[in-house]
């Protein structure tokens, strides 16, 4: 198995070779609808073009001619005016003319941080023009003060203020702005402790964090703040950890942008610490996966990979408030092949991306999307788009099974409409309900009315519409061993057994509830009902179940 330095270089030379081949526009850059994506790629086209070990396609020394012109030419959009409102910022999407483009606050942000970090591993071979760049660049971030405020939200920007802060004061010999980053540090490693995360597995958010923190790790020679940071990186790999299955992401998360679903794509720097599946190619947000690695302890890698090695694991736990609210609940269940997970309280997060639930199968297992989801679109939906929820609905979870009820918020005679996300295998519809075989598991889908299934680039859509009495959904999904057990050994087996154990819906809007009730494949009485004061019952064989 290759060693995470090893997995690191195959990034490396991955990425050059991908920016290698990409033509430079006019400007002289690469991309011109985000900044930040030249400085990755030049850093990696520097940084293989220097490592003799790799064996790129490529001139050495016109590689690095070409990495040196780009980043002299991204250094030159820096805002360098002292006295100007955006002074030491970039301008973020470049347009047709990058030097008139509109400055932004968000490249400096992120960019403070790794601009430091490669000042201080390949400034000794930069030639003086380069150098003098650079060195220009962070003296004008550090006068800049975008960085020098207060610890409110414990985001994913004050992280990487409070890493500025740290970054700056070390190299610049800034003793009171190094205090104030340490006293910020030490917060917020008693906030996650304490709390959780805000931003609950927020991509690509989680993964600026990793970033920023990684960048003190290594550049800041203090003891105690590398102390300290090692202790958030290690809690921050332990939340990854604990939503880890095979290099996917389990569970809710309050936001998801299209690199994040329907498949996991954002799985560079999961690559360079788990390495228990295959590199993508090519490979979405890389940023600095291929030179900032924290080795965690044997015992959390250990306890990550140990969750997809075939026993079963319930985790369930509060997580921060949203929005100022109530906390949210959170539960997982993992088996060899795939994992229940979800949130069970809705919260109007980041553009309304929260997604709330999902059954998750590991990579490796589908070239296409490996979750399996039901929602009610909500503001921000589009067709081809299987994201943005609506307010409506509750949830139960309940090891491999998933019940929801909507309760009607459109006016009486619209059609409500669930839409879905089936992984590419083979789908069986009867009806009012699809039946499917995966690589490892078999899987039954539910609904009140009749449900279509189309097929998409990378996953089959499932939709469906009903009318103002109410809707809802139950899922349930059966590892192949565990059908094996039961008899089942194809997936006309799984059709003839489950299709006889449907669900019972109650829709009563005259009565105002709305509720389902079902049967799982382990004898499990499940019922799930809201009515119309907002209340909601969970029941499991008679018995109340509350959200942890």
């Amino acid at each position: 198995m290759q060693t995470c330095r090893e997995r690191m270089e195959r990034i490396i030379l991955q990425k050059a070779e991908e920016a290698w081949s990409r033509p430079l526009l006019a400007s002289g850059l690469w991309h011109h609808g985000d900044i930040r994506d030249n400085v990755y790629d030049a850093a990696y086209i520097q940084a293989a073009a220097l490592n003799e070990k790799l064996p790129v396609s490529f001139p050495r020394e016109q590689a690095l001619s070409l990495a040196r012109s780009v980043w002299l030419q991204v250094l030159s959009l820096q805002d360098d005016q002292p006295e100007s409102p955006t002074y030491g910022h970039w301008p973020l999407s470049l347009g047709d003319h990058p030097q008139e483009a509109e400055k932004n606050t968000l490249p400096a942000e992120l960019m403070s941080s790794l601009l430091v970090y490669w000042s201080m591993r390949y400034g000794a071979e930069m030639d003086d023009a380069l150098g003098e760049a650079f060195r220009q660049t962070l003296e004008h971030l550090y006068h800049s003060d975008f960085y020098r405020q207060p610890l409110r939200l414990y985001n994913h920007h004050e992280v990487k203020y409070i890493a500025a802060k740290l970054l700056f004061g070390s190299l610049f010999h800034d003793s009171e702005l190094l205090l104030s980053g340490r006293r910020s540090l030490q917060l917020l490693v008693e906030r996650i402790q304490q709390k959780g995360m805000a931003e609950y597995a927020a991509l690509p958010w989680f993964w600026h964090w990793i970033q920023a923190l990684t960048c003190v790790y290594d550049c800041v020679p203090d003891s105690d703040i590398r102390e300290g940071t090692a202790r958030l990186l290690e809690e921050l790999w332990r939340y990854r950890a604990s939503h880890y299955l095979h290099g996917a992401w389990v569970g809710g998360r309050m936001r998801s942008l299209p690199v994040d679903l329907p498949r996991d794509s954002n799985v560079a720097f999961d690559y360079v610490q788990f390495g228990d599946f295959a590199l993508p190619e090519p490979l979405a947000r890389v940023e600095f996966a291929g030179f900032l690695h924290f080795d965690i302890s044997d015992d959390l890698r250990r306890a990550a990979l140990a969750g997809t090695s075939g026993s079963s694991s319930r985790l369930s736990y509060e997580i921060a408030p949203a929005n100022g609210g109530a906390p949210l609940h959170q539960i997982i269940y993992r088996t060899e092949h795939a994992a229940t997970g979800g949130i069970l309280e809705r919260a109007e997060e980041f553009d309304n991306e929260q997604h709330r639930w999902e059954i998750t199968l590991p990579l490796s297992e589908t070239e296409g999307a490996n979750r399996l989801y039901l929602f009610s679109p909500g503001g921000g939906y589009t067709e081809g788009d299987p994201r943005h929820e609506s307010n409506a609905g509750e949830l139960l979870l309940y090891e491999h099974t998933v019940l929801g009820i909507y309760a009607p918020e459109q006016p009486k005679g619209q059609e409500h409409h669930i839409a879905g996300v089936l992984p590419i295998g083979e789908w069986v519809v009867q009806g009012n309900a699809t039946y499917g075989e995966l690589t490892h598991i078999y899987a039954a889908v539910f609904l009140p009315t009749e449900l279509e299934v189309a097929e998409k680039s990378h996953y089959q859509a499932l939709s469906s519409f009903g009318d103002e009495t109410g809707y809802g959904y139950v899922v349930e999904i059966l590892e192949k061993s565990a059908a094996a057990e039961r008899g089942m050994y194809s997936l006309p087996d799984f059709i003839a057994a489950r299709s006889k154990q449907q669900p019972e819906w109650h829709l009563e809007p005259d009565a105002g509830s709305w509720g389902v009730s079902y049967v799982n494949m382990d004898g499990a009485e499940l019922s799930l009902t809201l009515d119309h004061l907002g209340r909601i019952r969970r029941l499991q064989n008679g018995l109340r179940i509350g959200p942890v």
